[in-house]
């Protein structure tokens, strides 16, 4: 390759001030520069060509050239532009779009792998991007993790755009035959590419799936090697390890990556796809492919904005706390006080009517109704049986009477009054009540989930919480009917082993062994703080 006599303050075409180096790779140097015709900055990248064959460096130079003025006719949100091809002596320049941001390689190694809900969006902006590519007849054959930007900047904090369009030769790539290259990073490619064949539209949809997959598993689905013959033969293999975290994601993934490109969706099948997922069963497919993307790890704003899936599924568990729980306090309190009140009432008439005439009893009853509030604290202080004699001595007591008709099967015996309250009170206890062991801890977060998610992150950790907002701690439940757990093995104080059966709405399910590390809050409880599969 020609070596690259760039500085900055050099002037490109007569044109493109260089400023500041901001990248590179095995294609060459990538430059900040200010376009002084227009002025505007720019991204310049010098592109290499073969020094030692004249024949492969002519060749290079005019795919670049063809490439790029293609690439310089697509104009899509999501994809970095490129603006012009200039020619400086024997060596192409590209000068494209500018975007300050951090690639999504970036992102996942500074904060850890992302949400289900945010791959989704990511995703489908991305398969909007290359769906508009493939049909201005253009192939990536570059899509990874490294090529995908993350903008940065008060503006354009979240835009997603993919670069690199059909024009990258990225560091590592391997060269298979003297007459045939493989362009694009050996853990990304599609089968078929590491098995020799003409890179196409398919293979785009492989390399997007295996980004994604990276982005949820934290690897590429066949891994990583150091030595890239031996990450192509594993490619060839084209047998994946099946995602264990991808969620509702688990599908489309699978046929995005299946070995046979014929099985695979076509770019805007997966654009689609991947759009509805993110919008939720209420969402707007139209604002997940245009919305802005937090990836800060305690944020998801614009993610839950387009990912409202969760908020109707969260929305069924509710009845069981608030109304039960509050209503059954009143309810239960006053209803075992105003038939003392009565009981009262009526000792006073039976003694009434023994000393004094029938007549004379039924009088003393009218009259002790108003006169009933007198006797209440001695009425209240009697906490024995009630038998059901709540019939009412005047008109305006109607409402009290239904309420009291309705304890007083209750009241009939003392004990069946007193526990309604700690009844009403069962689906809360868990989240109240101490879990000061991990195993103990372990049962009480999984009996509340999926049907109880409100209940359920009350038992997370603050620092949970910061990292899962309610919103995508409710999406990730929403892809599952219910949840099973096993061979709990409790590790020191804070942590335990289970297995955790995930049972999804069409009856599939998967196991997995997690690891749950607890944190004490101030009186004691133990809070969900890590899950992670072991």
């Amino acid at each position: 390759m020609s070596t690259p006599l760039t500085a900055p303050g050099r002037l490109v075409a007569g044109r493109y001030r260089l400023q500041s180096q901001i990248g590179g790779g095995g294609m060459g140097a990538v430059w900040l520069a200010l376009d002084e015709l227009l002025g505007r900055q720019v991204a310049v990248k010098q592109v290499l060509v073969s020094e030692s064959d004249e024949a492969l460096a002519e060749q290079q130079r005019q795919r670049a050239l063809r490439e790029g003025r293609i690439a310089a006719r697509l104009s899509h949100p999501h994809a970095i532009s490129v603006y012009d091809v200039a020619q400086e002596g024997e060596v192409p320049w590209l000068v494209m779009e500018y975007l300050p941001s951090r690639s999504l390689a970036e992102v996942v190694q500074a904060d850890g792998v992302l949400r289900v809900d945010q791959v989704a969006q990511i995703g489908a902006q991305v398969a909007d991007a290359l769906a508009a590519t493939h049909a201005a007849g253009i192939v990536h054959r570059d899509v990874k993790p490294a090529n995908i930007l993350i903008g940065q900047g008060e503006r354009i904090e979240g835009l997603v755009k993919i670069t690199d369009f059909g024009i990258s030769h990225a560091h590592g790539d391997v060269t298979l035959t003297q007459t045939g290259q493989i362009t694009g990073t050996p853990a990304f490619l599609a089968p078929e590419v590491a098995q020799g064949y003409e890179m196409g539209e398919a293979s785009d949809v492989f390399s997007l799936g295996a980004t994604l997959y990276t982005c949820l598993e934290g690897q590429p689905p066949f891994g990583m090697e150091d030595n890239a013959l031996a990450m192509l033969h594993k490619v060839a293999g084209g047998s994946i390890r099946p995602p264990a975290r991808a969620g509702s994601l688990s599908g489309p993934l699978t046929r995005m990556l299946a070995a046979d490109p014929a099985e695979r969706p076509s770019m805007a099948e997966v654009r689609d796809e991947l759009a509805r997922l993110a919008a939720g069963r209420s969402g707007d497919t139209t604002t997940v492919l245009l919305a802005r993307t937090d990836l800060r790890p305690a944020g998801g704003r614009p993610s839950t904005e387009v990912f409202p899936a969760a908020a109707p599924e969260a929305a069924e568990p509710p009845p069981p706390p608030p109304p039960v729980h509050v209503d059954d306090r009143p309810r239960v309190v006053p209803a075992a006080r105003p038939p003392a009140r009565r009981r009262g009432v009526w000792v006073a008439a039976a003694l009434a009517v023994v000393a004094v005439a029938a007549l004379i009893g039924f009088w003393a009853l009218g009259r002790d109704d108003p006169g009933g509030s007198d006797t209440q604290a001695e009425g209240s202080a009697s906490p024995s049986a009630e038998a059901p004699a709540s019939a009412s001595p005047s008109a305006s007591e109607e409402p009290q009477t239904e309420d009291d008709t309705t304890a007083d099967p209750t009241d009939d015996a003392a004990p069946s009054a007193e526990p309604t309250e700690p009844t009403g009170q069962q689906p809360t206890e868990p989240v109240v009540a101490p879990a000061t062991d991990p195993a103990s801890a372990v049962r009480a977060f999984f009996a509340l989930v999926p049907g109880n998610l409100d209940a359920a992150y009350q038992l997370t950790s603050p620092g949970f919480q910061q990292r899962f907002p309610l919103a995508s701690f409710s999406g990730f439940w929403d892809d599952f009917s219910s949840v099973q757990i096993s061979n709990i093995e409790p590790r020191g104080d804070d942590r335990a082993l289970a297995d955790i059966t995930y049972v999804r709405p069409d009856g599939s399910s998967t196991t997995e062994r997690h690891e749950l590390r607890f944190e004490a809050d101030a009186n004691g409880r133990l809070l969900l703080d890590r899950d992670e599969q072991v």
